[in-house]
C-alpha cells in the first residue's frame, strides 16, 4: 500500500468515526430542527374504567369472531405484543413467547425460561399441571391443543386438554386505545389467564408466570438455559404492594472497570458532561483482537472535544506502534482497488456487476459513501433486480489479515464477499443494509500457505439485494487498527526517540502540587516503560508524576481537543485513576461510575408482576425443580438469592397465584411483563421516548397494574367495537392484522421525540420513506399524534428551503414525486384529524413551499399534466404524462387548495385550483384510452409503462376520496379503469407466471399484479416491479373499488391477499418465509405499505371529517341500508350505525371513548321526492337543527358546537315527506 492509499484509508476512518454521524445535518437547514410535539408523553394520568353506558352498548350488537387459526394453520402464526415504539414480544401459534425484541434489537431471538402454566386441584386433592403452550418445557407437560383467535390487538388462545377439569383461555395484549397515544405506548405485555370450572365441585387453580432476567442480552440468541456470555451480575428482587406482587429484575451498578465512565452525585444524577475513558494495556496492530480495535476506536472518537482519557499500563511496544504508525502503510499489499477501469483478474458472471467497476452511486440508489478513489464494485445495476458473481484470480495467503471495504445488503446467504479455499467458502462478510462501505478484516493466520480466491456474490433481487466492495488489501497488521493508530498518532502531541522496558522497585506517593493532591494511596512500581529522547516536556507535554531517577511515569498530553494521561507502569491504584479522570478532587457525594450499565446498549430493567398481593414467588434456574415445586402445592417458596449471578449466568423468576373457583364459574389472573432498555442510538437519534415516561421496568409495572382495569376495558372496547362493524370479515381482518405494524419492529420513537419508521422491519429501508408511507393510513386514523409527528419531520426538519422534501431522513435525499404529493395530502389528512388549526398553522409556510416546488418540478407549464422524469416508489423514474403520478399530483393540489382556503391564502388557492382543474381535464383527455388510463412517456423515456394497465393508475383518486376532495376524473372513467385493473391484473393462480425480480406469491395462490400489457407494447426498460404483487397496492386498489361500488371485486382481491397469510409457513418467497397473518412481506417484514388496509374501512363508511370545524359525516358505500362501522375522530372514537327503509333512514353515532366535538353532521339519503324531515337527538334530548341539501347529501347543522362525552349518542331520523 503506498502512502496515498494509506492516507485515503485513514480519511475513510475519520469519516466513519467523525463525519458520518453529522451527515443528518448536511444540506441547507436539513435535519437541524427538532419540531416534534411530545406533549402526550406527560399523560401518565390514570386510565379510567369504561363507563356503564358504553359497556351496555358493547352488548347491543353482534361481535364478529376474528379470524381463528388451528391445526397446521398455527405453524407460522406470530403476533408481536408491544406498544408504539417500545419493542415487542411475539406470541406464536403454539403459545410460546417465541421472539423477543425488547432490547432495541432487530434480531429474532428467543429468551428461555419465560412461559405460563396452570395447576388444577379438585376437592379430593388430585391435581394436574399443564403448560400453557403445546410444546413442552423440561418438567412441564404441554396442553394437547389450542386455537388462536387473532383479532389484533388481542390474541385469544383457547387451550384444550382432555384431562383438565377446567377450560383455560389466555388473552394476550398490549394496551391499544385509539387516540390515546400514551396508553398505547407502554413497554409491556399483559396476559389475562381465565379458568372456567366445568365441574360441579369447587376446584383450586394456581396460575404460574415465569420470566428470565435477560438484562445483559442486547439481542443475541446464544442463551442456553440461564447461560450467556453477556449475563452476569443479574439480581431478582421480590416487591409486594397492596395491589400487586412483582419481581424487579436488574443488574446492580458495579465498581469501575476500564471503559467509558461518568461522574454522578448522591442522587445518581450525571453531573460531568464531558466523556471520560479509562483504557488499560492497549495493544497495537500485530497481535490485536476485535476488542483491542474497539478500545482504540473509543480513544479516537474522543479527540474532537474536551474529553478526558486515562491510559494505564502502556507497554513500550504500544508506544513504538504509535511512533511508527505511518510506516505501517508500506506493509499493506493492495490486491485490488478497482481503479483500473476494468475487472482484469476477475471472472464475472450474470448481469449484476456490469462490464467494469462502478463510479459511485448508480441511478436511484441511495448515495454511496465510504469507498476510496473513484471506482468500486456495486451490483445495484440498475437496481436490486440483476444477480451475478465475481471470482478473483487465485493467490497464496501469506499475510495474517485480509481487509476490505464492504457495504450494501446484509444477507449472509445471498449478498456477501467470501474467501474461497479448496473450493469452500471459509470466511464471509456482508454489508449492514446501508450504502456506506465499512471496514472488514479477516484473520486468516490459520490459512497461511493456502491457495485462495475472493468471491463477490449477489444472488438477491429483493430489497437491499446488492453488494458494494472496494479496496481489498493483504497485511500482517490489522488494517483497521493501523488506520486508527495513524489517527491517534496525528492527534497526540508528543514526540520521543524510542521506548524500552525498565525495572525499578519504587513506592510512589502523590504530588501535593498537582491534580493528584488529594490522593492518599501509594503506588508500588516494579517495571515501567522508559521513554528515550522525550521532547516538548513542560510545554504541551507535562509530567504529572515521575520516578526518583527522573523518568516520567504519568504524562499529561494534549490529544486533539481532549486531555490524555499516559501512565507508563502497571498497577496504578483506582484512587489515582479517579483523580486523573475527575481533573482533581471529587466533591463529597460524587463518584466515578461506569457508563456501563448506565449507557451500555445492554443495560436496562425488566419486571414480572401480577395483581395479587398474596402471590408466592421464587428464583429458579432448573425448570424440573420449578415444575416439582409448583406441582406439589401450587405455591412457591418466596426464596430469592441475595447475591448477583456470576459472570455468564442469570436467573429466572416465577410468580404463582392460587384461587378457588366455584362450580360453573370462572376467574381471571393477570400477569404483566414490563421492560425498560433506554440506551440506543439510531441514525443520530438517541434513546427511547418511553424511558422519559418511566424510570425503569418496575415503574412501568406499577403503572400498568394500578390502571389495569381501565387499560383492559378500553382495549377490549376498541377490539369489540371494531368487530361490531358488519363489514366483510376479510376487510376487518386486513385492517386489524396490519395495524400491528405501527406497534411492531418497523417503527421506533426516540427520546428527542422523533418517530422513526422503516419501510419494513430491521432497517429495510430507512427512514420515514415518503413514497412507501404514502399508502399507509392506519397510523393516521388510530394515532394522529404519530401522523402529525411524521409531517413535522417532513416539513419542519427534513424539507429543503426550496420546498423539496427529502424522501428519506437518515441522510439528505432528493424528493420522490409520489412521496412529495403524499406528504402534502397527508398534511390535510392530519389537519382533519386535529382538534384545532394549530398544527396546520405551524406547517402552512412549509406546505405552501412544497406545493409550489412540486408544480415547478413536474408541471412548469401549469397545464396540470406531469412531465419530465418522476422518481417514485417503484425505485425508478417514470416519465411524461401519466395518472399514477398525475392523480397524486391533482390530489395534492386540491388538498393544497383546501388548506389555502382554511388559512385565508386566496392567491395560492386560486393559482392551485386553476392548475388542478386544468389537470383533471387535460389528463383525462390525453390518457383515457376508453378502458383505462395510459402513460405518454417523454421523448427521452425512463422506466415507463406506456399503454399498460397499472394497478396504481388511480392512487391519487383513492386519496382524494378519503379526504372528501371529489372526483379527479369523470366518475365513469374512474370506475371503468378499476374494472379494467381487476380484469387484466388479477390472477386466481400464479402457476406459469414469472414474478420478477421478486416473488411474493406461490404458484397455487392468487393476487393482483402491479402492471400488465393486455394489448402488448411493454416498453424496454419498463417500470420496475411490474410483475410483482404487493398487498399494500392490493388494499389501496380494493379501497378505490369500494368507493366506486365494485364491492365484489374489492372483496375478491382482499380475500385472496389475506388467504396467502393464513398461518401456514410459506417457503420460497422473498423477504420470507411468508404466511404469518400479522406480517405481510415486501422489501422486509411488517411492511408499512400494508397499512393501506385501513382505507377499506374509510371507503366502506364514506367518512367525512373536518375536526377543527366540528364536521363529521358518513356516506356508506358498504351496505348503506344496514351499515355498522368503527370510526375515529380527533379526540375520540365509537360506532356508526345507519339503517334505511323505503321511506326512512336512521343515523346513530355512539361515542365510546374520549369525546366528539360536533357542529355539523353530513349524510347521504336516497333520492326521495318531496320534503325530508329529520329528528335529531343528542344524549336522548331533542335538538333543533337546521337541514341543508346538496343533491342527496344532507347537512345537519347544530345550533351551537357541542362537546359529546364518552357514553353520549347522536340519533338522527330522516323521513321522506312523500
Amino acid at each position: 500500500m503506498n502512502r496515498l492509499h494509506f492516507c485515503i484509508f485513514v480519511c475513510h476512518t475519520i469519516f466513519l468515526l467523525v463525519c458520518l454521524p453529522l451527515c443528518a445535518q448536511s444540506g441547507e437547514g436539513w435535519g437541524v430542527n427538532k419540531p416534534w410535539d411530545t406533549s402526550w408523553i406527560s399523560l401518565n394520568s390514570s386510565v379510567k374504567p369504561l363507563s356503564k353506558t358504553v359497556n351496555g352498548w358493547l352488548a347491543d350488537y353482534p361481535i364478529q369472531v376474528p379470524r381463528t387459526y388451528s391445526g397446521a394453520n398455527l405453524d407460522y402464526v406470530m403476533m408481536p405484543i408491544g406498544g408504539i415504539g417500545t419493542g415487542s414480544i411475539w406470541l406464536d401459534g403454539r403459545g410460546r413467547l417465541a421472539v423477543w425484541q425488547i432490547f432495541n434489537n432487530n434480531t429474532e431471538i428467543h429468551i428461555p425460561g419465560s412461559f405460563f402454566a396452570v395447576r388444577v386441584e379438585n376437592e379430593n386433592g388430585r391435581s394436574i399441571t399443564r403448560l400453557l403452550q403445546t410444546v413442552p418445557e423440561s418438567g412441564f407437560t404441554p396442553m394437547e391443543s389450542l386455537t388462536f383467535e387473532g383479532g389484533y390487538p388481542i390474541a385469544r388462545l383457547r387451550f384444550s386438554d382432555s384431562e383438565l377439569p377446567v377450560e383455560v383461555r389466555m388473552d394476550a395484549f398490549n394496551p391499544m386505545i385509539p387516540i390515546d397515544t400514551a396508553a398505547s405506548s407502554i413497554p409491556c405485555a399483559i396476559f389475562r389467564i381465565t379458568a372456567k370450572n366445568l365441574t360441579d365441585s369447587k376446584v383450586k387453580v394456581s396460575f404460574l408466570g415465569s420470566l428470565q432476567n435477560a438484562v445483559g442480552n442486547s439481542g443475541s440468541s446464544d442463551v442456553v438455559g440461564v447461560e450467556f456470555a453477556g449475563y452476569g451480575g443479574n439480581l431478582n428482587e421480590l416487591v409486594r404492594k397492596k395491589n400487586m406482587t412483582a419481581i424487579n429484575m436488574r443488574v446492580p451498578k458495579e465498581k469501575p472497570v476500564p471503559g467509558f465512565l461518568t461522574i454522578r452525585d448522591a442522587s445518581d444524577n450525571q453531573i460531568e458532561k464531558c466523556r471520560l475513558l479509562w483504557v488499560d494495556n492497549p495493544t497495537g496492530p500485530k497481535q490485536c483482537s476485535e476488542d483491542d480495535v474497539r478500545m482504540i476506536e473509543n480513544i479516537v472518537s474522543l479527540a474532537d472535544s474536551a474529553n478526558r482519557i486515562v491510559i494505564t499500563n502502556i507497554s513500550p511496544q504500544f508506544l513504538m506502534d504509535i511512533k511508527d504508525a505511518s510506516a505501517f502503510a508500506a506493509q499493506m499489499v493492495v490486491f485490488d482497488d478497482f481503479e483500473s477501469g476494468s475487472y482484469e483478474g476477475w471472472t464475472v458472471t450474470g448481469d449484476a456487476f456490469g462490464a467494469a467497476p462502478a463510479k459511485g452511486t448508480i441511478g436511484t440508489q441511495t448515495h454511496v459513501t465510504g469507498y476510496l478513489g473513484s471506482g468500486l464494485v456495486n451490483s445495484f445495476l440498475p437496481n436490486d433486480g440483476p444477480q451475478g458473481e465475481m471470482l478473483s484470480k487465485t493467490f497464496t495467503i501469506d499475510r495474517r489479515y485480509i481487509g476490505m471495504l464492504v457495504g450494501g445488503g446484509g444477507y449472509s446467504d445471498s449478498t456477501y464477499v467470501a474467501l474461497v479455499v479448496d473450493g469452500k467458502e471459509v470466511r464471509r462478510a456482508t454489508g449492514k443494509f446501508t450504502e456506506h462501505l465499512d471496514m472488514v478484516a479477516w484473520d486468516v493466520s490459520d490459512l497461511k500457505g493456502k491457495q485462495a480466491a475472493i468471491r463477490i456474490v449477489d444472488r438477491n433481487s429483493g430489497g437491499w439485494g446488492h453488494i458494494n466492495v472496494d479496496h481489498i488489501v493483504f497485511t500482517d497488521l490489522h488494517p483497521r487498527m493501523v488506520s486508527l493508530l495513524q489517527i491517534l498518532s496525528s492527534n497526540l502531541q508528543i514526540s520521543f526517540e524510542s521506548a524500552e522496558p525498565a525495572n525499578l522497585q519504587e513506592v510512589l506517593e502523590s504530588s501535593k502540587q498537582n491534580i493528584l493532591v488529594s490522593v492518599h494511596s501509594i503506588w508500588k512500581v516494579a517495571n515501567y516503560s522508559k521513554l528515550i529522547g522525550l521532547r516538548g516536556e513542560g510545554d504541551a507535554v507535562k509530567v504529572v508524576s515521575a520516578l526518583p531517577n527522573g523518568d516520567p511515569i504519568i504524562l499529561s498530553v494534549p490529544f486533539g481537543k481532549a486531555d490524555m494521561y499516559l501512565c507508563l507502569a502497571p498497577g496504578m491504584p483506582w484512587e489515582w485513576i479517579s483523580s486523573l479522570l475527575a481533573g482533581g478532587t471529587l466533591d463529597e457525594g460524587k463518584r466515578i461510575v461506569p457508563i456501563e450499565p448506565y449507557e451500555a446498549a445492554w443495560y436496562g430493567t425488566m419486571a414480572l408482576a401480577t395483581t395479587s398481593p398474596d402471590a408466592t414467588a421464587c428464583d429458579w434456574v432448573d425448570s424440573n425443580s420449578l415444575a416439582a415445586e409448583f406441582e406439589a402445592s401450587g405455591r412457591l417458596s418466596d426464596k430469592f438469592a441475595s447475591e448477583a449471578t456470576p459472570v455468564g449466568k442469570t436467573v429466572n423468576g416465577a410468580i404463582s397465584v392460587t384461587l378457588d373457583i366455584q362450580p360453573k364459574s370462572e376467574r381471571t389472573v393477570s400477569f404483566v411483563i414490563t421492560w425498560n432498555f433506554p440506551n440506543v442510538e439510531r441514525f443520530a437519534h438517541k434513546g427511547n421516548i418511553y424511558s422519559r415516561r418511566f424510570k425503569d421496568a418496575f415503574a412501568v409495572a406499577d403503572y400498568v397494574v394500578s390502571n389495569l382495569n381501565g387499560l383492559w376495558e378500553r382495549t377490549i372496547a376498541y377490539h369489540d367495537t371494531l368487530y361490531q362493524s358488519n363489514l366483510p370479515p376479510e376487510w376487518l381482518d386486513a385492517c386489524s392484522s396490519q395495524s400491528v405494524i405501527i406497534r411492531g419492529p418497523t417503527v421506533w420513537w426516540s427520546a428527542d421525540g422523533y418517530f422513526g419508521a422503516y419501510e419494513g422491519s430491521y432497517a429495510c429501508c430507512p427512514l420515514n420513506c415518503t413514497h412507501v408511507w404514502n399508502y399507509a393510513q392506519t397510523h393516521a386514523r388510530l394515532f394522529p399524534d404519530v401522523a402529525r409527528n411524521m409531517r413535522e419531520s417532513d416539513f419542519l426538519a427534513y424539507m429543503y428551503s426550496t420546498g423539496e422534501i427529502s424522501h428519506r431522513q437518515h441522510m439528505p435525499h432528493g424528493a420522490f414525486i409520489d412521496g412529495q404529493c403524499a406528504s402534502i395530502s397527508a398534511v390535510y389528512r392530519e389537519y382533519q384529524m386535529s382538534s384545532d388549526r394549530e398544527f396546520l398553522s405551524r406547517l402552512w409556510p412549509s406546505v405552501k413551499k412544497a406545493v409550489n416546488w412540486l408544480i415547478e418540478r413536474i408541471d412548469s407549464d401549469h397545464d396540470g399534466v406531469p412531465s419530465g422524469r418522476q422518481p417514485n416508489t417503484y425505485d425508478c423514474d417514470t416519465s411524461g404524462a401519466n395518472t399514477f403520478i398525475g392523480s397524486q399530483y391533482l390530489c395534492a393540489l386540491r388538498a393544497g387548495v383546501a388548506m389555502a382556503d382554511i388559512m385565508g391564502d386566496k392567491v395560492a388557492a386560486e393559482k392551485w385550483k386553476v392548475i388542478a382543474d386544468s389537470g383533471s381535464k387535460n389528463q383525462d383527455m390525453k390518457l383515457w384510452n376508453g378502458r383505462w388510463f395510459i402513460q405518454l412517456p417523454d421523448p427521452q423515456p425512463a422506466n415507463d409503462y406506456g399503454i399498460g394497465c397499472h394497478s396504481d393508475q388511480l392512487l391519487g383518486q383513492w386519496w382524494a376520496h378519503m379526504l372528501n376532495l371529489g372526483y379527479l376524473y369523470p366518475q365513469e372513467h374512474v370506475r371503468g379503469a378499476l374494472e379494467s385493473v381487476v380484469k387484466n391484473n388479477f390472477r386466481e393462480k400464479f402457476a406459469g407466471f414469472i414474478q420478477s425480480p421478486r416473488r411474493y406469491v406461490l404458484d397455487d395462490e392468487g393476487g393482483l399484479i402491479i402492471c400488465t400489457w393486455p394489448n402488448g407494447g411493454r416498453p424496454n426498460p419498463f417500470i420496475v416491479y411490474a410483475d410483482e404483487v404487493w398487498t399494500g397496492i392490493e388494499y389501496a386498489t380494493a379501497g378505490a373499488m369500494v368507493f366506486e361500488g365494485l364491492i365484489d371485486d374489492a372483496r375478491k382481491i382482499v380475500a385472496t391477499a389475506r388467504s396467502r397469510y393464513d398461518g401456514r409457513r410459506r417457503e420460497g418467497l422473498d423477504s420470507g418465509p411468508g404466511g404469518n397473518p400479522f406480517n405481510e412481506l415486501e422489501c422486509g417484514k411488517f411492511y408499512a405499505r400494508a397499512m393501506s388496509s385501513w382505507g377499506l374501512l374509510i371507503a366502506a363508511q364514506g367518512l367525512i371529517l373536518d375536526g377543527p370545524r366540528g364536521v363529521i359525516g358518513f356516506k356508506p358505500n358498504w351496505q348503506p341500508g344496514d351499515h355498522r362501522s368503527f370510526f375515529t375522530a380527533p379526540e375520540g372514537w365509537g360506532l356508526f350505525i345507519q339503517k334505511r327503509t323505503a321511506s326512512a333512514q336512521t343515523e346513530r353515532l355512539e361515542v365510546r371513548h374520549g369525546r366528539l366535538v360536533v357542529s355539523k353532521l353530513i349524510f347521504e339519503i336516497p333520492a326521495w321526492s318531496g320534503k325530508v324531515n329529520a329528528e335529531v337527538k343528542i344524549g336522548g334530548k331533542k335538538i333543533d337543527a337546521v337541514l341543508s341539501f346538496k343533491g342527496q347529501e344532507v347537512s345537519v347543522s347544530l345550533p351551537k358546537t357541542m362537546v359529546l362525552g364518552e357514553g353520549t349518542a347522536v340519533d338522527i331520523r330522516f323521513v321522506s315527506g312523500k
